[in-house]
């Protein structure tokens, strides 16, 4: 049993969870676009997200105290080997990319993994300026998984990418806004201005819905002007998905560190499903 607990504790709180969502967007694209499905790529995109959050997780060790109590107290128990965990993650990344692909590709894929560690570096410092620069960055950081998906794949960039990435991007504005929400306590300390700070939670949650409403603008125009196929429009599921879980947290006694890591997250699990269903009944 306390095996258990600990492989799912460590799936969770050691980020895997989490980085095996970037997975999960990666295939998305692929098939929407009819493209060859890269287990290879996969992986890579794998080994770069953690590796980005086992950085995030080391260095924030302290502050996780006051905003994810469960997280903190799981990765003190090894918190002195998170920077060589991080290290291995980095070399597998880029060794996998000097495998599989070109230079190109592997300049491409380090920007994005600079971009992760700047922002647990640099960036949220910006947001004590600037409201909602956390959620803005990280959104857009995420965005760029769509394009490194086409370049790695050899598919061309055009208009359904563009429209893809928007998309992309908007989703993660309302899962990183969302996740704000468990880190109110840490980020009142660092005087950070998130969303959920600046307006207030109950204002933060609405503000959500609006953007989850947008986020679903580029496949509709996609799907409209024939840029994508039919069965994109499947991943309106997700618009309710999402109206399910903003709701939930307005109560008072919900687990907020539950519903951000396994509720939030998991929605990119969906996303090859309900395509893939899609394909089925929408074509």
């Amino acid at each position: 049993m306390k095996a258990f607990e600990f492989l799912w504790n460590e799936f969770v709180y050691g980020g895997h969870w989490g980085s095996l969502t970037s997975s999960a967007i990666a295939l998305s694209i692929m098939i929407i676009l009819n493209l060859h499905i890269r287990l290879d790529f996969l992986v890579i995109v794998y080994l770069g997200t953690q590796c980005i959050y086992s950085y995030n997780h080391y260095r924030e060790r302290d502050s996780d105290s006051l905003s994810d109590s469960r997280r903190a107290e799981f990765l003190i128990n090894y918190h002195a080997s998170i920077r060589y965990i991080t290290i291995i993650y980095g070399i597998l990344f880029i060794l996998l990319l000097i495998i599989f692909h070109s230079w190109t590709i592997l300049g491409f894929g380090t920007l994005l993994l600079g971009l992760g560690i700047l922002f647990t570096y640099r960036a949220k410092s910006l947001s004590q300026k600037i409201v909602g620069f956390k959620s803005i960055y990280a959104s857009f950081a995420w965005s760029l998984l769509v394009p490194f998906t086409i370049l790695y794949v050899q598919y061309p960039i055009d208009i359904s990418v563009v429209l893809l990435t928007i998309f992309v991007f908007f989703r993660f504005m309302v899962d990183t806004s969302f996740f704000d929400i468990k880190d109110i306590e840490s980020d009142k300390q660092k005087n950070l201005k998130t969303y959920v700070l600046y307006f207030g939670k109950e204002k933060a949650l609405s503000i959500l819905h609006v953007i989850n409403l947008i986020s679903f603008i580029p496949l509709l125009i996609g799907v409209l002007f024939n840029y994508l196929p039919q069965f994109s429009l499947s991943l309106f599921f997700i618009l309710f998905y999402n109206i399910y879980y903003i709701e939930r947290a307005r109560g008072r006694k919900v687990d907020i560190q539950s519903l951000s890591y396994i509720i939030v997250d998991g929605e990119y699990y969906y996303w090859p499903l309900v395509l893939l269903c899609g394909m089925i009944f929408l074509q």
